[in-house]
């Protein structure tokens, strides 16, 4: 038994009274830890050392000090554990809502935010630690716990370079998963204090106050002569309530006479957590927003606290990588989402999509029964593109990201453009007799095309689209492109400009070829109909890719292929390759790489002109030149006869013809039976009708 306590002469059962004399101590609040008493006191019966009290409140005892900080002892069963606290890392709770209203005294923005986050209750380590793999019952959190306020902590630096904290409170919220919830009303200068906290300095901090029933051991004395008053007397009892709302008992400075007590009591404990830079990541970076002018957008940095926040894209143009095309040549620009974490790799051209089906370009013939029409049909290609970047590009650009400055502390996020900028519709410049309408795709990425061939004055339409499809069929700079503008978002007011390219030369990849690595060699299936072109090899998993040159080896439609490299070490593979495209193309193999749809219209109405006005009729004998056209798909087509001389050179004929040969070549056999002053002769002549509708007839060609 400490010897400071002397033995008192107690009235025979104080105990209402003294109960009743420690709640007029503790409304005193000389003990701020202690909120109320919560039950009748028990006696330590002189025993030392003292035993938590028995028969009494299952809840947690305060004596001497525990061993283990945190561990409380058990009036019965296990013990009891006195919780920390800890910032929830993926918080589905987190908002910092701010509101610009008004101006400050100074003409600054005023800005208001509502703050909202979560902490978890936990068992704190070193108890964790103690009881990891005890059979015994684990220890239990204190009774009738709960959090009382919390308290957000700012430290910031005045005007006059003076350390200052700012503050908030906030009652707590429970959550269904037994997080408690804080929510901040902040205004002023704490607002930009704590974002630039949140986002930037990490030192932020959260005081929680809370509150548990527990036994706490009092001191009672009864004052007599010749022993000092040490304190106010209530209804004649001292009392002296050692540690606080977590610490046990301790001895008297002095001898005093009295016993302990042990009270049940709320005490009320502290505990801080610091918040550090848990909300600055990608993941809560657009959960900070801000209102101005009735339009809410993300935060995008804290210039839109300290100025007056307007519209704002959160995109800039990304320069730390150097010039992009001269690093990554299929591609043009990369833009910086400085709250998504998102960098957008604007390809240097869009082209039309290669897939396991074929190439995504569909031709429809379509009934035109307007008064100007020649034939009766236009035509519609339909083309779906993608960006032409090559996926070895990409890898490397991956690669390079997280060595920029922009990437310290986060993970930057690669993508290509999401969709068209509908503020600046694209035109097809290399094609003027078509018209052309663009629009984002279904598939991600993607942009959809189309095209419209017509009769024009002097020009049929299926003239037209025959040279529109040798076009698309050259080899070399692509003579068929349009000028496009790709979104970043709403609010940029920049136009992000590139182009798409029609070529059966340059497309863009999708699902036509799979790569799988069989270690320690990449195996390679082309799953198109077309036949590829193979020219690099990426092989991924090291800190840049490992590229290998394929010299342009073929892989025929269907075929597999091993490709030569060592891939034991490698976590995936990426081939560059474009289409094998035969030089010349043969016009009818232009349906392997274009769906054409004749259902509606099967033949369509061409013109057949023969011009003889260059010839001399004169100098060459002839008085007149009978005329027979055959079709040399379909010599059972009806051509009329047509007939020349010198007062009637030019003539022609309308036909009837299957639209496949309009659309891909009208090869005809031209018979002239020529009438000259020494007689007739014959003179057989091939000519594509589709390419040149006019066959001019000059001395050569009768020769």
């Amino acid at each position: 038994m400490p010897s400071a306590i002397i033995e008192p002469v107690i009235p025979s059962d104080p105990g209402p009274s003294i109960d009743n004399a420690f709640d007029e101590f503790i409304a005193t609040g000389a003990t701020p830890w202690l909120l109320a008493r919560i039950g009748p006191g028990i006696d330590d019966n002189w025993q030392y050392p003292m035993p938590c009290p028995q028969n009494g409140l299952d809840i947690p005892c305060l004596r001497w000090e525990s061993g283990t900080p945190g561990l409380l002892d058990s009036t019965s069963g296990p013990s009891w554990y006195l919780p920390v606290f800890a910032v929830v890392a993926d918080d589905p709770t987190f908002d910092f809502a701010a509101v610009q209203s008004g101006v400050d005294p100074h003409g600054d923005p005023f800005n208001r935010a509502r703050l909202t986050f979560s902490v978890s209750v936990q068992m704190p380590d070193n108890i964790a630690a103690l009881y990891r793999g005890d059979p015994g019952l684990p220890p239990r959190l204190v009774a009738d716990f709960g959090v009382l306020q919390f308290t957000l902590s700012l430290p910031v630096t005045d005007s006059d370079g003076n350390p200052q904290t700012l503050t908030a409170t906030s009652d707590p919220s429970e959550n269904e998963d037994g997080t408690v919830s804080a929510t901040f009303d902040l205004i002023g200068d704490a607002v930009e204090a704590a974002y630039a906290h949140l986002t930037r300095s990490g030192n932020a901090v959260l005081e929680i106050s809370a509150a548990y029933s527990v036994y706490k051991t009092a001191l009672v004395s009864a004052p007599d002569v010749g022993f000092p008053i040490h304190g106010p007397i209530f209804d004649g009892y001292q009392f002296q309530v050692f540690g606080d709302g977590e610490s046990g008992v301790g001895e008297p400075e002095q001898p005093v006479l009295g016993g302990y007590r042990f009270m049940p009591v709320t005490a009320v404990f502290h505990r801080s957590a610091a918040l550090g830079l848990t909300f600055s990541t990608d993941t809560y970076r657009n959960r900070f927003t801000i209102t101005a002018d009735g339009t809410t957008r993300p935060i995008i940095d804290s210039t839109d606290l300290s100025e007056f926040a307007g519209v704002r894209s959160e995109y800039r143009e990304l320069t730390s990588l150097g010039n992009v095309s001269d690093r990554y040549p299929t591609l043009r620009r990369l833009y910086f989402g400085q709250v998504s974490g998102t960098v957008v790799a604007v390809p240097a051209a869009y082209g039309i999509v290669r897939g396991a089906k074929g190439l995504a370009s569909v031709c429809d013939s379509i009934v035109d029964d307007s008064p100007g029409s020649r034939t009766g049909c236009r035509f519609h290609f339909t083309f779906l593109l993608a960006p032409l970047a090559d996926p070895i590009e990409l890898a490397q650009l991956a690669a390079d990201l997280p060595s920029i400055p922009e990437a310290a502390g986060r993970q930057l996020r690669l993508t290509l453009p999401v969709g068209l900028d509908p503020h600046h519709p694209g035109t097809l410049d290399g094609f003027p007799a078509a018209t052309a309408v663009f629009a984002d795709g279904v598939a991600a990425h993607t942009v959809q095309a189309g095209v419209d061939i017509t009769d024009d004055r002097s020009t049929p339409a299926t003239t037209t689209v025959n040279l529109f499809l040798q076009q698309l069929a050259t080899r070399g700079p692509a003579p068929l492109f349009a000028a496009l503008a790709v979104r970043l978002d709403d609010a940029f007011a920049g136009l992000v400009r590139t182009q798409a390219t029609f070529n059966l030369h340059q497309t863009a990849d999708s699902d036509d070829l799979t790569a799988a690595i069989v270690s320690p060699v990449v195996q390679v299936t082309n799953r198109g109909p077309l036949d590829l072109v193979l020219h690099r090899l990426g092989l991924l998993g090291q800190a840049q890719p490992t590229v290998i040159g394929l010299a342009d080896r073929a892989l025929p439609a269907g075929q597999s292929s091993t490709l030569p490299g060592d891939a034991s070490q490698a976590t995936g593979a990426v081939v560059s390759r474009t289409l094998d495209i035969p030089v010349p193309l043969p016009k009818s193999a232009l349906r392997n790489y274009v769906t054409f749809n004749t259902t509606v219209i099967q033949q369509v109405q061409h013109p057949l002109t023969i011009n003889a006005a260059g010839l001399n009729f004169d100098a060459t004998g002839i008085t007149r030149m009978d005329i027979q056209i055959s079709v040399d798909d379909d010599p059972r087509i009806a051509i009329p006869a047509l007939s020349l001389s010198p007062a009637h050179p030019i003539d022609f004929v309308h036909v009837l013809i299957p639209l496949g040969s309009a659309v891909t070549g009208l090869d005809c056999t031209v018979v002239f039976t020529l009438t000259t002053t020494a007689g007739t002769r014959a003179v057989r002549r091939g000519h594509d009708f589709v390419d040149e509708p006019i066959f001019v007839v000059t001395g050569n060609t009768l020769a």
